[in-house]
């Protein structure tokens, strides 16, 4: 699996399996991600929360899959994999909601591979 990251969450990429999510975090929506793959990209997101916020607290999901026309408007925020989805997820970190893109596709060598990125508050992906 590989996981892309910008910014600050590049850093943290080698913590990231150090840090676990707690099993009774409440994930709500739709989503095309399995199971595992949202534990997966929940752990990217409280480890880039740990760097970027001093969060270490992430307590609830909400996921909505994007039409699938979506085409996010800053390019950091792209994928053109083939078979790629973006979905909208927003996470209660410490008290706060705030916005990810994520884009899941499969991966060549199986399961899935995804990008997570922070949307800024305010910001348009």
């Amino acid at each position: 699996m590989v996981r892309f990251l910008t910014g600050p969450a590049l850093v943290l990429a080698a913590l990231v399996p150090a840090i676990g999510v707690a099993a009774d975090v409440k994930i709500v929506g739709q989503s095309h991600a399995t199971p595992q793959l949202k534990r997966d990209v929940l752990t990217v997101i409280l480890g880039y929360a740990r760097g970027r916020h001093s969060c270490g607290t992430l307590t609830s999901a909400e996921t909505a899959p994007l039409a699938k026309d979506y085409e996010p408007k800053s390019a950091m925020f792209r994928t053109s994999a083939p078979g790629h989805v973006y979905e909208r997820w927003v996470v209660d970190l410490c008290g706060t909601k705030r916005a990810f893109l994520v884009a899941l596709w499969p991966s060549p060598k199986g399961g899935a591979d995804y990008k997570v990125v922070e949307v800024p508050p305010g910001g348009e992906s």
